[in-house]
C-alpha cells in the first residue's frame, strides 16, 4: 500500500494528464473540452501571434500531439502539443475571437471557449428584413411603367386616347397615354402625360425618348401625327452600334432631362 501511495504521489507531483479531447462546434462558438487525470488546478498562459493563440498549461502532460481541423469561418485548426513543463494549446483564427476558459466543480474537466464576436449571418438578415417603403414605392412605379409599355406593345391597333390610370402608394400619380399609333408589328409611337409633361416616345425593337412637350400643346390627334412627321422615325428605330451605346445613352438622359 505505501508503494501505491508513493507511486500516486509521484505522479501527481509532474502535474495532471491529458487523457482524452473532444470539440463542439457551433455558429459563432468552439468548446475544446480536456478531460485529466487527476484535478487541474487551473492555471493558464496566453500568447497571441499572427493568426495563432497559444495557450500554455503549465504542469498538464499530453503523450502525443493532437489535432483538429474545423469548419468555422473564425477558427479553422486547434492543436495541442507537449511543452516544456507543461502543454501548449495552439488555436488557429482567421479574426479577432474571445477565448474563456472554465474549470468543472471536480476540477477532472476544462471547457476552453473561443468565440466570434462578429454577429452571424443570420442576425445581419433580420436586419436587412426591415421594409423600406421607399423601393416599394419605386418599385410599384416600375411595375406600372412596365405594364403601360406592354399595352402599347400588344393593345389597340389605331391612333386613339385611353383610360388614365392612378396608383396611390404611398403618393398619388398619374399616368395618362393620351395618344398611341403602330408603326409595324413591333413598334409604336406613342404620347404619355406624368406629372404635367407630354413625352413623345417611340416603343418597341429600340425605347427612345423623341421629345417632351408642355401639356396641352399637342391635344388632338392632327398635333400628334405633326409631332410625328417632325421626327426622324427611321432614324430612331435604327439599332445603335455596339460601340455607340454609351453615345446613345448619354443622348437620351440629355433629352429626358432638358428643359422645355
Amino acid at each position: 500500500m505505501k508503494r501505491v501511495a508513493l507511486l500516486l504521489l509521484a505522479l501527481n507531483l509532474f502535474g495532471a494528464m491529458i487523457l482524452n479531447l473532444s470539440v463542439q462546434e457551433s455558429n459563432n462558438r468552439v468548446d475544446l473540452i480536456l478531460n485529466f487525470d487527476i484535478p487541474f488546478d487551473g492555471k493558464i498562459v496566453q500568447k497571441k501571434e499572427k493568426e495563432k493563440i497559444i495557450l500554455y498549461l503549465p504542469d498538464v502532460k499530453i503523450l502525443a500531439p493532437w489535432q483538429k481541423k474545423l469548419n468555422t469561418p473564425f477558427v479553422y485548426q486547434i492543436e495541442v502539443l507537449p511543452a516544456k513543463g507543461g502543454s501548449n494549446v495552439l488555436i488557429y483564427t482567421t479574426k479577432k475571437v474571445k477565448i474563456f476558459a472554465a474549470r468543472s466543480k471536480d476540477g477532472f474537466s476544462l471547457k476552453i471557449g473561443i468565440k466570434n464576436p462578429i454577429p452571424t449571418t443570420s442576425a445581419k438578415s433580420s436586419f436587412n428584413i426591415g421594409v423600406n417603403w421607399k423601393w416599394i414605392a419605386i418599385a410599384l412605379v416600375t411595375l406600372l411603367i412596365f405594364l403601360l409599355l406592354l399595352k402599347l406593345l400588344f393593345g389597340r391597333s389605331k391612333p386613339t386616347k385611353t383610360k388614365t390610370i392612378h396608383v396611390q402608394n404611398p403618393k398619388t400619380s398619374e399616368f395618362q397615354i393620351k395618344f398611341e399609333k403602330p408603326l409595324d408589328e413591333r413598334n409604336k409611337i406613342a404620347l404619355i402625360s406624368f406629372k404635367g409633361i407630354d413625352y413623345l416616345v417611340l416603343i418597341g425593337t429600340t425605347n427612345v425618348l423623341l421629345g417632351k412637350y408642355k401639356e396641352g400643346e399637342i391635344g388632338s390627334l392632327e398635333e400628334f401625327e405633326s409631332a410625328i412627321e417632325s421626327q426622324d422615325i427611321s432614324q430612331a428605330m435604327r439599332p445603335a452600334p455596339q460601340d455607340e451605346i454609351f453615345t446613345t445613352i448619354e443622348e437620351y438622359k440629355r433629352k429626358a432631362s432638358g428643359e422645355l
